[in-house]
C-alpha cells in the first residue's frame, strides 16, 4: 500500500500492521496524535514519541504502519541538512492511500 502526499509529492510505503500496544500502564512509551485527511477521511495518525520511528493509522478496519521521515528521493544522511527530508509529522496533510508499492508509482508520476 501507498499513501501519495499530495502537496509535496512524495509517496510512502505504508505496511501492514497490527494495532499497537497503547495501554494505560506504564510501558515506556508516549503516544501522541495527529489529524491526517487520507482519500477525504479524517484519520488519526498514532505516533509513539519515545521510541518509535513509525506512525500508525486505521483505514477500512486494517492497521497499517509508516515510516515518519523519510528521504525526497535521496537516502543519505546528508539529506536532513539539505531539507531533502520531509517529516510527516507535520507536512502531508493531504493523502491519497493506494495499493501498490513505491517503485511503481515513482515511475508512473514522472
Amino acid at each position: 500500500m501507498v499513501l501519495f502526499d499530495i502537496k509535496h509529492r512524495l509517496y510512502y510505503e505504508a505496511i501492514n500492521s497490527a494495532r499497537p500496544k497503547m495501554a494505560p500502564i506504564r510501558q515506556d512509551r508516549a503516544w501522541g496524535y495527529v489529524w491526517k485527511n487520507v482519500n477525504g477521511q479524517r484519520v488519526k495518525f498514532w505516533i509513539d514519541f519515545r521510541r518509535g520511528r513509525y506512525m500508525y493509522f486505521e483505514y477500512g478496519r486494517k492497521w497499517y504502519r509508516v515510516a515518519y521521515l523519510q528521504a525526497n528521493g535521496k537516502k543519505s544522511g546528508d539529506d536532513v541538512l539539505d531539507g531533502a527530508m520531509i517529516d510527516l509529522t507535520v507536512d502531508g496533510h493531504r493523502l491519497l492511500f493506494m495499493k501498490g508499492r513505491v517503485g511503481r508509482q515513482t515511475a508512473r508520476a514522472v
